[in-house]
Formats: structure tokens, sequence, C-alpha cells
């Protein structure tokens, strides 16, 4: 470790600016700014004297197969420049003390081990359910110190896994955190907290040369987010850990597989924030449990009544053609499935279900609510035709095919659409679901792929968003992250992008009047420890 001081001076040396181009890459000069925030606050709170280290968690924008990780399908994160950054200095109890570079705004807490962790190691089924208890059961607390009592109960958890020996007791941190990624806006800056914790209380625990990532290691974080009250997959704490500068990472799940592709070099991404929240620990959590427990609730019923599929059909990505094979089979699928039921009515015919089906309800209902209707066939549709594009975009990168790729994206976003806009004109949207629908699809022999689904997590905003960039000449755009708020993707090529940003600014302004703000999302280096500069 190094003092404060002395990773302040380091900012101004050339040693800095050439770790800084290999991490960041063309995004590099932007990052000092953030890194002296951090350690202004840092010597204010420890002094220039104590010896600290660093950890840097990036945020992540996922071009393909959203909501789907958790399914089994692939994605295709990269990592970029924005990042939670924390100083850190080790302590020999197990107290963990979080203060925030911008206290007025993210006020302080102090915990320990023994407060949060569960009451012994538990299988990720136990965990499932020890954590839905804990959601219910939590007062309220300082929102984003969560995700901090997040990766310490998930380090008490599996600490074995981790490496750490089940006899020694686990130390805790004094903490100054900082962070760019826009938060609720679609970028992981919560993932990317939780990661941050993570590797902080690892190293103090193991020393950074004795942590590995593995596949193993990175399925535990999906798991360890689950404590906030969320039940999202590992797709995001992968590219948040291992992604490579000027790559894209196609990551598989069911068992974790890594790759490292190519981005066209002629091509970058508009990240736009459309300045629209949902806030992941509070209401919009409900909305994205019940797409969750949608698909769930599909595979029940697929179980049910296709009981010589049940060994094949383990994951949804099972019931995608890629995987199936056969594209009347998909068609069979989906006609089993309501359109819309409640879980009163899925008790009712699927009694044997019963207890799981009342889990799921806990995840999905408010106190204030007594019945919850789940869009059942229009989620798991949604999610059989991501996986399916998900699977044909790697391709598209390796092969740069880059109408394909944007085409892909752009098809994706229609699965979350609300609205289609027409100049300033808004028309409500809902991807067409009714049995005559799959008709028509089956019959025309159209591609799954081409197939949106109704996931329905945009905003008429984000829509307007997309559709002003494909006005304005965008090969392809889309949704960015969970939904229900936050920021779009855009596909362009790089000469085209300030002119394509400038437009959809132009009318955004002319729409909502306000300004828009926008960046170019550059592939970076997955999340690090630095011991010294």
């Amino acid at each position: 470790m190094t003092d404060v001081g002395k990773w302040l001076n380091w900012l101004d040396s050339s040693e800095w600016k050439r770790w800084a181009q290999g991490v960041y890459g063309k995004a590099w000069e932007g990052r000092q700014v953030a890194y002296r925030t951090l350690l202004t606050a840092a010597a204010q709170r420890f002094g220039d004297l104590t010896s600290i280290f660093i950890v840097r968690s990036p945020g992540r924008l996922n071009l393909m197969g959203r909501h789907i990780d958790h399914r089994g399908g692939f994605v295709h994160p990269i990592a970029l420049p924005q990042e939670i950054l924390l100083a850190v200095q080790p302590r020999n109890d197990e107290c963990v003390e979080v203060h925030h570079a911008e206290p007025n705004s993210f006020p302080s807490r102090t915990f320990k081990f023994s407060e949060i962790e569960p009451p012994n190691p538990l299988s990720a089924d136990e965990w499932e359910r020890w954590t839905r208890e804990r959601s219910k059961q939590r007062r309220s607390i300082a929102g984003w110190t969560i995700y901090a009592e997040a990766a310490a109960a998930t380090i008490s958890n599996w600490r074995e896994k981790f490496g750490i020996d089940s006899l020694k007791p686990l130390k805790g941190l004094n903490a100054v955190v900082y962070g760019d990624i826009p938060p609720e806006a679609g970028l992981s800056s919560s993932s990317a907290l939780f990661v941050a914790f993570l590797l902080a209380l690892l190293h103090c625990n193991l020393g950074v040369e004795r942590f590995q990532v593995s596949p193993s290691t990175v399925e535990i974080c999906g798991y360890g987010e689950w404590y906030v009250g969320t039940r999202g997959g590992a797709g995001d704490h992968a590219a948040i850990l291992l992604s490579e500068t000027g790559k894209v990472m196609r990551v598989g799940f069911f068992p974790m597989t890594f790759e490292h592709l190519p981005f066209p070099e002629e091509l970058c991404l508009l990240v736009i924030d459309s300045g629209e929240r949902a806030h992941k620990a509070g209401n919009a959590r409900l909305e994205f449990n019940r797409r969750v427990a949608a698909y769930e609730v599909g595979m029940l019923i697929w179980h049910e009544r296709f009981p010589e599929l049940k060994e094949r059909l383990q994951h949804l990505r099972d019931a995608a053609p890629y995987r199936l094979g056969n594209e009347s089979k998909v068609y069979q699928l989906l006609r089993a499935l309501p359109r819309f039921a409640t879980f009163d009515e899925l008790m009712e015919q699927m009694p044997q279900r019963k207890e799981r089906l009342t889990q799921l309800a806990e995840t999905c209902r408010s106190s204030a609510e007594e019945s919850v209707s789940l869009e059942v066939r229009g989620t798991c549709w949604f999610g059989i035709s991501e996986c399916e594009r998900s699977s044909i975009f790697g391709k598209a990168l390796k092969e740069g095919e880059i109408e394909l790729i944007g085409e892909l994206m752009t098809t994706s976003h229609d699965g979350d659409r609300v609205t289609r806009w027409r100049n300033s004109d808004v028309f409500p949207f809902q991807f067409p679901t009714e049995d005559f629908a799959i008709d028509a699809f089956e019959q025309n022999r159209i591609p799954v792929w081409k197939q949106a689904g109704s996931y329905r997590c945009s905003t008429p905003t984000i829509d307007f968003i997309v559709d002003a960039a494909l006005r304005a000449g965008a090969l392809g755009a889309q949704l960015s992250g969970a939904g229900l708020g936050g920021c779009a993707m855009v596909l362009v090529r790089r000469e085209e992008a300030e002119q394509i940003a400038q437009q959809i600014s132009r009318a955004y302004q002319r729409f909502v009047g306000t300004e828009l703000s926008w960046f170019v999302a550059e592939p970076c280096k997955g999340a690090q420890v630095l011991d010294c500069p």
C-alpha cells in the first residue's frame, strides 16, 4: 500500500498516463479528475500519510442480451470509463466504515460482519430465501451502502469459495467512495458498487495476489446482489470483472463461459441519458421481479404441459431455436402460455406448485396490493427471441456484419417498447401476443429473432431517443440496462457520432425542453485493485 499523498503525486506523473492509456484507451484523459476527487476526499478523511489501496470498478454497457443472463442467454457487454473508485484503509476488526466523497448527498454508515451475515453457510437456494426474508425485515438505511452490506454478507457466506480460511476472523475496512457512473441509468452503477466493495474486502482478507476471478466466483457475485432485493444474474458482474480494453465480452451461462470479441473499428456507441431514474432498491424492483417471475412461471407451465421436454428445458434459453432446433416447437410452447395470469389463477391451475408460486408472489407484490397480474406469454416470447438474437450477435461481431448488428439491437428494443414516435406524434406500442399473432408469425416464416416479444421495460422518453436516433441515421439503438428509465445506447459510424448526437439532442430539446447529456462509450479494462502506483 501507499500513502494518500504519494497516490496524489502519481496522478501528475508520466506513469499515470501510460497506465491510464492501457486501461481506458481513448477515454484516458477524462479519468484524472475522478481520481483526484477521490484522493482529495481520502486525504481529508484519513490524512495524507495514511496508507491505502485503490479499487476501480467500471460501469458496463450490454450491447446485446438484455434481461436474459439469469435465463442462460449470452450477453455482450463492454466496461465503461465511468466507474466506482474506492480509497481503502484496512482494519484489524470486523467493522466496515463507509464514507462518500460527497457526504451531503450520500450519508456514511458503519456495520459489522456479524450484524449482516447469515447464521450459517447457505446454498444458493437457501440464500435466495434468506435474502428475500431479510429484504422484507430490513428497516430504512443509507440506500447506497446496502451494496457494501451485500458484499460483506456474500464473502461471509461463500468465504471458502473465495479462498478464505473458515476459522479466520473476517476483517473490515474504512473506505472513501467516489463514482461518476450516472446512478440508476442502466449502466450498472449498483453492480459496480457491489464489485468494488467485494474486491476491497477480499483484498483486506486475502491480498490481491491470492484472489483469482473464476466462473464460480462471478456467479456468486450474481447471487450476492440478491441481498439488495433484486433477482438478476451475473452478466453485469462478469463484464465489470473481466472486460478488456477495446473488446466486447461474450458471456455464456450454465456453465459460465467467457470470450473477447472484436468491436468494429469504424463504429462507436453513443450513451444518451434520458434523465429518468428507476430505483432498483425501491418501486422499480417490483416491476423487474415481475418480469423474472413471468419467466419462471413460463417454465413451470412448460414442465407441466410438456413433461417429455422437462430434461431439455432447464433454462429459458433452451426454448430458443438455436437450442431447440425447431421453430414450430417454439410456437407450440408459446401457445401453451396464458397472455396474462394472476398468482391466484396460477395456483388454481398448478396446485402442486403453490409453494413456489407463493414465494414468487412475495417478490412481486407491494404491501398495498392484493393481486398481481403477470404478462407471461409476452415476457417469455421476448426471452426466447432475445436468446436467439444474442446467439446470432456474436457471429455478427466476428464477421463485422454491421447492418445486422444494428438490426439486432433495434429489434431487441422493440421488445421493451411502450410507445413509437413519428416526429412529435406518439402512439402506444404493444407487440401482439394473441393466438392469431402466433399463427401469423409461423405461417409467414418470420425468423424468431425478428419477433420482438413483450418485455415492456422502456419508457416513452427512451423510446423517443431511440426513434430520434434511427431517424438521424443511427445503425441501431436500444434501451440500456434493466429499464424503466436510464440510458439508451446508439450504434453509429465513428465519423458520424457528433452529428447524430447533436440531431438527437436538438429533437430532445424540442420535445422535453431540457438539454440532453451523452458520451461516447469506449471499451475499457475490468475492475482492479491498485496496491501501489
